[in-house]
């Protein structure tokens, strides 16, 4: 609290109606004064401080969130691409069933213009639409052929595409080359892709 004496002099000086104003500058002033005077040097200097200070620590969080988040995305678009690569295994691994059970009965699909199919573009045909809701058709690799004995795979088995006869013991083979999209993970893998492979051993009826 701040105690103000007033001069004499002041109060000899400004009398009757220029005193009220005066009085008051002079008030003002005096109460300036002794606020300045009374003010802690070290104040400023404590604020530069603790300015710097807040100043560091959102530098620091800023770093943390920026490593935090990028393992944290990095791994949820790795559960999000692992948990759609399944889903292709597993559509693939179906429609290659479908086409089995079409091959080993010897039925012949019609082409849109109702002519009757090849039994391999019957099979060909039946596996790439089962597969159309999770691959591109065109990019599947099927073959079709006979297996030798113990059930071995031939010679060129890769681009062989033939039904059989009734009896023969048969193997479809579907594979597809999955990318991966994010570079945590296709970093582990060739090229950054895996190959998908779906087969099925059957015997054909006697048709």
């Amino acid at each position: 609290m701040y105690e103000y004496k007033i001069d004499e002099a002041v109060k000899s000086r400004h009398t009757g109606k220029n005193r009220g104003p005066v009085l008051c500058n002079y008030l003002m002033q005096q109460g300036f004064r002794n606020a300045t005077a009374n003010q802690d040097p070290h104040k400023g200097r404590g604020n530069m401080r603790i300015s710097m200070n807040m100043s560091n620590s959102k530098g620091a969080t800023t770093v943390e969130f920026a490593l935090v988040s990028l393992i944290f995305f990095s791994l949820i678009f790795a559960t999000i691409e692992f948990g759609w690569y399944f889903f292709v295994s597993h559509t693939i691994q179906y429609a290659t069933r479908e086409g089995t059970r079409l091959a080993l009965v010897g039925t012949q699909l019609q082409d849109t213009n109702g002519n009757p199919m090849t039994r391999e573009a019957s099979i060909i045909t039946t596996i790439k639409n089962s597969a159309a809701q999770a691959v591109k058709p065109a990019e599947l690799r099927i073959s079709i052929y006979p297996v030798g004995t113990g059930y071995t795979d031939p010679n060129n088995w890769q681009t062989t595409v033939n039904a059989g006869q009734g009896g023969d013991y048969m193997r479809v083979r579907t594979r597809y080359t999955f990318n991966f999209m994010t570079p945590l993970i296709n970093s582990f893998f060739p090229s950054g892709a895996l190959e998908i492979q779906a087969s099925a051993l059957f015997r054909n009826e006697l048709f």
